[in-house]
């Protein structure tokens, strides 16, 4: 069995403890850092390599989202949970546009904690429940409002691009992956942007999440 390698960054102590004692319950887990802040959490991804890390966002100094985002452009590969009491869409715009794979709210139940972190081990996205409800109900709206548009318009080529974007890879991940330069990249998400009627990477997430593009 994989041995997942996790960080956990919260500046509650106590917190921290309740969450490693349930972590290490899981024969594929192995907690292996701990930071009580987001400065100490980059120095813990350099120093020791975690495949996941479960972050809080309001801490001391740098908080996490910022974290996040610097963890992102030094450590692209390292997957990111954000564990937070926040479940509305201020917080979790933010994380979705700075590529998190999962958002968790810390009241949520210790068996989807568990499945976030096997998730997005696993190359997959996950929303907490409550925030998928949040999301869902934006939606109807859209739909009462008559502003819901249709993927089938996009080729292929845009719908695997924008799949790529909505999990929260960066252009220069996606030219690697595709073999396509970055300019193509970028080509692509400006027509996906302009054939949907959306702005922005947050808000092609969202599309994304909507239709069932991404899990």
């Amino acid at each position: 069995m994989e041995t997942i390698r996790l960080l956990l960054v919260d500046d509650h102590t106590i917190f921290r403890a309740g969450i490693r004692v349930l972590l290490e319950m899981q024969p594929d887990f192995k907690v292996i850092g701990e930071a009580e802040e987001g400065e100490k959490a980059l120095s813990l991804v350099r120093e020791l390599q975690p495949e996941v890390v479960l972050m809080d966002i309001a801490m001391p100094g740098v908080d996490g989202l910022s974290a996040a985002r610097r963890i992102k452009e030094t450590a692209p590969m390292t997957k990111i949970i954000l564990l937070t009491q926040h479940e509305n869409k201020e917080y979790l715009q933010p994380a979705l546009k700075i590529g998190a794979e999962g958002y968790v709210l810390k009241r949520a139940a210790a068996d989807e904690l568990v499945m976030a972190i096997r998730a997005v081990h696993q190359g997959k996205s996950f929303l907490d429940s409550n925030v998928t409800s949040t999301i869902l109900a934006e939606y109807c709206q859209d739909v009462k409002n008559g502003t819901v548009t249709d993927n089938r318009q996009l080729s292929e080529r845009e719908r695997e691009i924008l799949v790529m974007l909505a999990r929260g890879y960066t252009n220069r991940q996606i030219a690697e992956l595709l073999k396509i330069s970055p300019k193509t990249v970028d080509f692509h998400r400006a027509r996906i942007m302009k054939k949907l009627g959306i702005k922005g990477r947050v808000a092609l997430a969202q599309y994304a999440l909507r239709h069932g593009l991404v899990e």
